[in-house]
């Protein structure tokens, strides 16, 4: 993996295509005219971000009391990452409760994931025929989600879908129990359980 620099910031290619799948899924709800649902999505990223910042002072305490600037430079590592990832993802439960953007969730997850994919490959100059196989198959599955954008049993086949798609392509490339793949793999649970509890299976 490619790392990038911004003055004296270092970062990962995945950390800058996070961020780019994040801001444009952000615009491409603003977009569609829903701006709740691109706050409650930002602030759920943002929640992820400060816990997995936040949790060197959980997991590595010793070393963040003898250096605490090491809060700004370092994060909690795979432990930190997944109790961001579970707050985010709780946020978005009891948030989404008091809200009508349930509906959303499949949607937003394959827009973020294709973004993802896209801009990691294009900062890691990865294998053009399986990225282009895995983009343009990404972006079909996602125009599936249009056809009948208000029937959630129809979301989460079309999630399913998606998902196995993401574990075929990685399967291909020997990285089927990669971090991004697990992480598809939680959130399209968790995603798609809201959905279908926020929205019925009532068609």
């Amino acid at each position: 993996m490619k790392w990038y620099s911004i003055g004296s910031l270092s970062f990962p290619a995945s950390w800058a295509a996070i961020a780019a799948a994040l801001i444009l899924a952000y615009i491409y709800l603003r977009l569609q005219g829903e701006k709740q649902a691109a706050e409650l999505y930002s602030n759920a990223f943002f929640i992820f971000v400060l816990t997995w910042k936040l949790s060197v002072i959980l997991f590595y305490f010793e070393t963040t009391v003898k250096n605490p600037l090491s809060i700004v430079y370092f994060n909690g590592g795979i432990r930190g990452y997944w109790l961001g990832i579970a707050a985010g993802f709780l946020y978005l439960f009891f948030a989404g409760k008091k809200s009508a953007v349930n509906k959303l969730h499949v949607q937003v997850w394959i827009v973020v994931i294709t973004i993802y994919e896209l801009v990691f490959f294009l900062l890691n100059n990865g294998h053009i025929l399986l990225s282009g196989f895995q983009i343009i198959g990404s972006i079909l599955i996602l125009l599936l989600t249009k056809k009948q954008s208000g029937n959630t049993v129809w979301s989460i086949q079309i999630l399913i879908l998606f998902i196995c798609f993401q574990g075929l392509v990685y399967s291909m490339a020997g990285n089927l129990f990669s971090i991004q793949m697990m992480t598809y793999s939680a959130g399209a649970l968790f995603l798609g359980w809201t959905a279908w509890k926020g929205c019925g299976t009532k068609q």
